[in-house]
């Protein structure tokens, strides 16, 4: 690639990341979307050029933004966007095993979010791992008074606001295990989606991951979960604020979530083999995890799976 042509595509994608950045911040809705293409032109610049040029690239696009959004825009993207997306291309230029790519990159984007909240707690001087107690009584006492009009009755009102409070109080204490599963979506859709982009343009490729119908978890997995339970245990006898017990919790929260994408792939890959339409699969996989009951007989199928292996059964008949 000549000095010229290298210069022209690495200011075109410098510019497209500020744009997908700028629409993705300031678009409605649709601006979801935006924020998971924006690490894709890093991902092509870290596999046409090399490391330097990903990372000067990525700096240059954070001027631009700071002209648009100041300094702290800048800042949020590079520590959301712009370090995982130069961490992608620099592994997959390296690796080739796409899952290998897929967990170095959410080590790597857990790591930017971890740094970008430490920041946001300094700059905005809130801390996300403390929730002031009476200012969540205020808010929930404003919100079920509007409610009050509705029709509900007093009793049902109470009852609905105390499980809402144990839900709010619980969130600091599982918030590092909502941050890696926030990271590990992340890394995964940003890592999918660079993938169709590059595959798309022909700049480079991507290994692939395993389909969905094939994700499998280590039997240790099991252990951990153990582990978590104990751990919660001896933490109820130490006191919910007690070390033990947050690890416990936050543990258990990433098992289960490890449980129940096992038991989802093994349900995708018995409705698949049942020649269920594609559409109809993902009604059914949206159906069973926003539905507790259902979500519930995914994980013991996610266990079942992990241990007896129901995929080889299901095969055999």
């Amino acid at each position: 690639m000549t000095p010229t042509r290298s210069l022209v595509e690495s200011s075109l994608l410098v510019g497209l990341a500020v744009v997908l950045f700028l629409a993705a911040q300031f678009l409605p809705v649709v601006g979801i979307a935006f924020s998971f293409l924006c690490p894709a032109p890093l991902v092509v610049m870290g596999l046409r050029h090399d490391l330097k040029k990903s990372i000067l690239g990525a700096g240059v696009a954070a001027v631009l933004i700071m002209f648009f959004m100041g300094p702290i825009g800048a800042l949020f993207f590079i520590l959301g966007f712009g370090i995982l997306g130069i961490g992608l291309g620099y592994l997959s230029k390296r690796l080739d095993h796409g899952v290998e790519i897929l967990l170095y990159g959410i080590l790597i984007s857990l790591g930017s979010k971890l740094v970008l909240m430490v920041v946001a707690s300094k700059v905005m001087g809130m801390n996300p791992f403390s929730i002031d107690p009476v200012e969540i009584e205020n808010t929930m006492n404003k919100v079920f008074e509007f409610y009050a009009g509705k029709g509900l009755s007093p009793e049902t009102i109470e009852s609905m606001k105390q499980q809402m409070m144990v839900t709010l109080k619980m969130l600091p204490m599982v918030f590092p295990a909502i941050l890696t599963l926030a990271a590990s979506v992340d890394c995964y859709l940003s890592y999918v989606i660079s993938r169709a982009v590059i595959h798309r343009i022909g700049s480079g490729t991507l290994p692939s991951l395993p389909s969905f119908d094939q994700w499998r978890f280590p039997k240790s997995i099991f252990w951990a979960f153990v582990v978590s339970i104990v751990f919660s245990l001896v933490g109820i006898q130490l006191g919910q604020s007690s070390l033990v017990f947050r690890v416990g919790m936050n543990l258990k929260l990433l098992v289960n979530m490890l449980f129940l994408l096992q038991g989802l792939s093994a349900i995708w890959y018995y409705l698949s083999l049942r020649g269920v339409g594609k559409v109809l699969r993902w009604i059914v996989i949206i159906f069973v995890m926003f539905i507790p009951f259902l979500s519930t007989v995914a994980l013991g199928i996610g266990i079942g799976d992990m241990w007896f292996d129901f995929r080889s059964r299901i095969r055999r008949e």
